[in-house]
């Protein structure tokens, strides 16, 4: 649970703008200290973000708030996410990339994504967009299989190498655990979330993908991390999530992210922008960057 001012500091929303929109429009609807202070939830917190963002693309407050009061989810899904035309440039490259299944042009294209010294801005903003266009591309036929194999595989390679060339979190700090369900092996969302939590401090052990129920249970047991991440990717990651989620909630946090994280109950859900959700994370764990 959260006070006023930390939640204004977790969703971006004053304190005063937080108030208004309780008030006024039914957004969240916070808790009581027994001293009669507000507290609010993951959950409050994750509606907030979501009215934020409708804001900042463009919605009133009135029109945004009835969205998200009648379903954050798909209020969540509307939430624009403008492509600078650099972006739009850097996505029709990787497509091209796919294509002639061009190495030098690609690596030169990792580089230059990755030169961001804004791990979130990475991510968000460019990187896991990029593999949605070029999900899509393949979708419509304009890139084979192979390609978008080679595509990814290197995008794979660069998360790894980032993330073990950032220095080990502090000691004694935040632990998360972070992987995927067993037969689940779409990694770079939950190697990128991972990354972001590295960057800010926080020990993250990643499992990888394609984990079996009894391997989750295993390493958290003995690790004891402060939470546990998985996605949900695709529909038929939904058996294993469940599976695992259910095992875990009674051992620690669990957290949820990907394309069908609101079909799975019982976790936090994350959202839909993995860097921001991973920072947040951070904050609010407590680590030091």
């Amino acid at each position: 649970m959260y006070t006023v001012s930390r939640t204004a500091e977790l969703t971006g929303v004053p304190s005063g703008t937080l108030r208004k929109w309780e008030q006024r429009y039914g957004v969240v609807v916070p808790q009581r200290s027994p001293g009669n202070y507000r507290l609010y939830d993951d959950e409050a917190v994750r509606r907030l973000s979501v009215m934020r963002s409708l804001v900042e693309a463009g919605w009133t407050a009135q029109e945004a708030a009835r969205h998200v009061t009648e379903d954050v989810a798909a209020a969540e899904a509307e939430v624009e996410r403008p492509e600078e035309p650099a972006y739009e440039a850097r996505f029709e490259t990787l497509v091209s990339c796919a294509q002639d299944f061009d190495v030098p042009q690609l690596e030169r294209l990792l580089a230059e994504g990755f030169a961001d010294i804004d791990v979130v801005s990475v991510v968000d903003d460019w990187l896991l967009p990029s593999m949605v266009h070029l999900g899509k591309a393949w979708q419509r036929g304009l890139v084979s299989v192979a390609g978008e194999h080679f595509v990814t595989g290197a995008v794979h390679r660069r998360l790894a190498l980032t993330f073990q060339s950032l220095p080990p979190a502090p000691s004694g700090g935040p632990r998360v655990v972070v992987g995927l369900a067993r037969g689940s092996r779409h990694e770079i969302g939950v190697l990128a979330f991972a990354l972001v939590l590295r960057s800010r401090g926080v020990a993250v052990t990643y499992l990888g993908g394609d984990l079996p129920l009894e391997a989750w249970v295993g390493a958290v047991r003995l690790i004891q991390p402060q939470a546990v991440v998985l996605a949900a990717p695709t529909i038929e990651d939904l058996p294993a999530v469940r599976e695992v989620s259910n095992a875990l909630l009674p051992m620690t946090e669990v957290l949820l992210g990907g394309a069908h994280q609101d079909r799975v109950e019982g976790p936090v859900h994350l959202g839909h922008h993995a860097g921001a959700a991973a920072a947040a994370l951070a904050t609010r764990l407590g680590a030091v960057s």
